[in-house]
């Protein structure tokens, strides 16, 4: 009985171990080779693509495509449009006024169901607030990363076609200074500018993808912009973006914010070329801008980061922003007048209430433009 126990016991020990080896070994590079040749064939899953690299415009998502978002914050199926957008298919000839807003995540919004999502919400409650006498259409076109260079592409491949009366650029300053930038942002979801000349500084197109050969494009970066391509990535948040707030000049972010300036021209242009009526800046408000603790905090960081006392001014950004968009024929819709101005709008996309909130603001410019054009209209008469 006892040889008989010590049996199993050995038995017991030399599986427990012998298991442990295996496991360990299913992990290495061996046993995967290993496992390639030990059949006649391999059957591998293939993996849905979701977000795709469009040569033209930059990231995109598949057309026609149901999504499951899961997170420890929210479970959501979104299902995209047949050009790759979240919310409804549209014709391309239209019978309502249409506005078409480009955004980023907030607009893709992959969090929040079509019939919650504020371009939805936005025209109905246009057409409820006037008991169904102005009827619009509100066209989202956002995708995640996207900022004013990707609205410029978008424009000319996926909105002009749906013949929009208004388009409305969406503006996070956070976000989309960077993203417009090749500094920041380089191939092939990044810009490439097109310059009128080598030596030349106007920039008259841009292009994705890779529109010449890798190696190629990152040699003319170093050539025309230098060592900012390798030192603005470790500068931006403490050392750069900071003179946004600031009355003070520095030459590397004003190269930064003439990338900006000189594609919101090429969108005015493009939008007139086509017709549109009025072309706007849908300014999104960051902490920075509407709370004295986080810009005196990131004041603090920035004059420790520069080892100088950088003086910055709350009102300053938003106010020069406006100024120079205003100047450049944009309309402007600050997001500081909504009602609930303090929400913080960098999680617009995750959250169907402020969505709602930012449907009622929008509705009301809306009706507020289209009541007072249909005035000045009738006295012209």
């Amino acid at each position: 009985m006892r040889i008989f126990l010590k049996g199993i016991l050995f038995l017991v020990v030399g599986l427990a171990v012998g298991g442990a080896g295996f496991f360990i070994f299913s992990k290495t590079s061996l046993y995967a080779k290993w496992r390639q040749g030990a059949g006649p064939g391999i059957i591998q899953e293939a993996l849905p693509i979701v977000y795709y690299n469009d040569p033209d415009v930059g990231p995109m998502l598949l057309p026609r495509t149901k999504i499951h978002y899961k997170t420890p914050y929210f479970d959501t199926s979104v299902v995209t449009n047949r050009e790759g957008f979240t919310g409804r298919d549209y014709p391309l000839s239209k019978s309502n006024y249409r506005i078409a807003i480009l955004g980023d995540s907030a607009v893709e919004a992959y969090a929040v169901v079509d019939e919650s999502r504020f371009p939805h919400v936005t025209e109905s409650m246009v057409y409820k607030k006037t008991n169904g006498r102005l009827k619009v259409d509100v066209m989202g076109f956002g995708i995640s990363g996207w900022g004013s260079v990707h609205h410029y592409a978008a424009l000319r491949k996926y909105v002009l076609k749906y013949q929009p009366d208004e388009v409305w650029l969406e503006f996070l300053p956070t976000n989309d200074l960077g993203d417009n930038t090749p500094l920041m942002n380089g191939p092939p979801n990044g810009p490439t500018f097109i310059y009128r000349n080598a030596e030349s500084n106007e920039i008259v197109d841009i292009r994705f993808g890779y529109p010449e050969l890798p190696d190629a494009l990152h040699d003319e970066r170093k050539r025309r912009y230098g060592e900012k391509v390798s030192d603005t990535w470790g500068k931006w948040h403490a050392g750069l973006q900071p003179y946004y707030w600031s009355p003070e000049i520095n030459p590397h972010w004003e190269l930064i914010l003439d990338h900006t300036w000189q594609t919101l021209k090429l969108i005015k242009t493009l939008c007139d070329q086509a017709g549109v009526k009025k072309v706007a800046i849908v300014y999104r408000m960051t902490g920075y801008d509407n709370n004295k603790g986080e810009l005196s905090a990131y004041q603090k960081e920035a004059s420790a980061f520069l080892k100088h006392d950088l003086p910055m001014e709350q009102e300053l950004g938003r106010r020069r922003f406006r100024e120079k968009v205003t100047s450049l024929g944009f309309d402007f819709i600050d997001t500081h007048d909504m009602k609930a101005s303090g929400i913080n709008t960098r999680s617009d996309e995750i959250e169907p209430a402020k969505h709602a909130n930012m449907a009622d603001f929008f509705s009301d410019v809306i009706i507020n433009r289209l009541t007072a054009s249909a005035r000045t209209s009738n006295l012209k008469k």
